[in-house]
């Protein structure tokens, strides 16, 4: 089940507007180091294209989702594709419909209680906490109170500095972008030592 491959892997790799040339080698790696939760964003050029492509190299060696998921057209989709978890920045009801239909992990973004308790009314598995930076670590520690059966994931300014800290603070896992995925100038020394990083985490 996605939903408990999430808790136990923590974290999510996020690819947003990665060419699928510089795709391919951080794939590799994430996979190599034991990261092998990923999303692809649907607003990244040749999104689907490399949804495909991903599960065609890879198949049950990954699990893939689709992020930035607006319309639930785009749902059937990338179910098509193979996509196993659907995120969303925000709510949007059909979308969600649409996502658990299908039989997909369900993880829309939300910010306040009222969100929260609407998303997972209409079936949410999981809540994106979004801009999670901008909240602080301890937020979720508020939302436990009222909401402690739901797992929320943090997204949104996550990096390898503060990943403990929002773990620690009751996070289920955590989705990591640009701090990870944005490799500069082709620097995949860099960038392995950052997998590294976020692998050590989940040892711990």
């Amino acid at each position: 089940m996605m939903i408990e491959k999430l808790k136990k892997d923590k974290i999510v790799a996020i690819f947003r507007n990665v060419p699928f040339e510089e795709l391919l080698p951080q794939v590799d790696l994430l996979v190599e180091n034991g990261i092998r939760i990923m999303e692809v964003t649907l607003d990244s050029p040749s999104a689907l294209s490399s949804l495909y492509e991903l599960k065609k190299r890879y198949d049950q060696d990954i699990h893939l989702g689709a992020g930035t998921v607006m319309r639930s057209e785009d749902v059937a989709r990338v179910n098509d594709i193979g996509a196993e978890f659907i995120i969303s920045p925000h709510i949007d009801i059909e979308v969600i419909k649409a996502t658990k239909e299908l039989g997909l992990t369900s993880i829309p973004g939300a910010f306040s209680p009222t969100e929260i308790a609407t998303a997972h009314q209409y079936g949410a598995d999981m809540i994106k906490v979004f801009p999670a930076s901008t909240l602080g670590a301890e937020y979720v520690k508020n939302l436990k109170g009222p909401f402690s059966s739901i797992p929320f994931m943090a997204t949104g300014g996550i990096n390898e500095h503060n990943a403990k800290e929002f773990l620690e603070s009751g996070y289920t896992s955590l989705g990591v972008g640009s701090s990870l995925t944005s490799v500069k100038d082709g620097d995949l020394i860099a960038f392995k030592q950052k997998v590294k990083a976020f692998t050590n985490l989940q040892l711990q």
